[in-house]
């Protein structure tokens, strides 16, 4: 039976092959979507926590086997990852706003190419980033975010020259432009939100209360 794109609904997840969520606000993200989607091998590592994909995307050079029970499609452009060619057949089919789950950890290039890819698609997809200690976005212009008292909070630009601007954080931060290697790492939010503005895509990493 083949994949009817209209009879799905979000939540959507999309679920790699790295490091299998371990803390609770990832395992949560993942029990609460409504359809999660596979690159490649991650079909297997959802499959050893006791999920089932909805569709499994990719090449398909790491699967194990074919036996998900979903329909499987294959995606062919050795010239880009399998997280961004599943993001590009998502936003094909109109799924705009993903949570990624599985990207983190393990491999340091692969962990690193995801988070890179969250520029590319900054400003065509909403998608959040969770691993097993923090939450990360990559955002631009003025955004505001929920947070807690104490929580921390680093803000990483993603090239020179970005001037960021920031209200709720307990090291405020001015307009000022960022510099390597420390950036904006480690700074805490007053309250229950916070806001950043930029004028260019930066990463922030909102780190969970607790520890895994």
């Amino acid at each position: 039976m083949l994949f009817d794109i209209s009879q799905v609904k979000g939540p959507f997840v999309l679920f790699g092959n790295g490091e299998s969520p371990i803390h609770k606000i990832p395992t949560e993200i993942l029990k609460n979507a409504r359809t999660i989607l596979c690159t490649d091998g991650g079909a297997n590592k959802l499959k050893n926590i006791g999920l089932q994909p909805d569709l499994i995307l990719g090449d398909f050079d790491s699967i194990s086997d074919n036996s998900f029970g979903c329909e499987i499609i294959k995606l062919v452009d050795q010239s880009k990852t399998d997280l961004e060619k599943s993001l590009d057949w998502c936003k094909k089919n109109g799924i705009t706003k993903l949570d990624l789950v599985g990207f983190s950890g393990e491999q340091d290039d692969h962990n690193m190419a995801a988070l890179w890819t969250l520029i590319t698609y900054h400003d065509k997809m909403s998608l959040t980033f969770y691993s097993n200690f923090s939450e990360i976005k990559c955002v631009k212009s003025k955004t505001k975010f929920d947070s807690f008292p104490g929580q921390i909070i680093s803000i990483i630009p993603t090239r020179e020259n970005i001037g960021i601007r920031t209200t709720g954080l307990k090291y405020p931060i001015n307009n000022s432009v960022l510099e390597p290697p420390s950036f904006g790492t480690r700074n805490s939010a007053n309250g229950n939100e916070f806001s950043i503005q930029t004028t260019g895509p930066v990463w922030v990493f909102l780190n969970y209360k607790d520890g895994i």
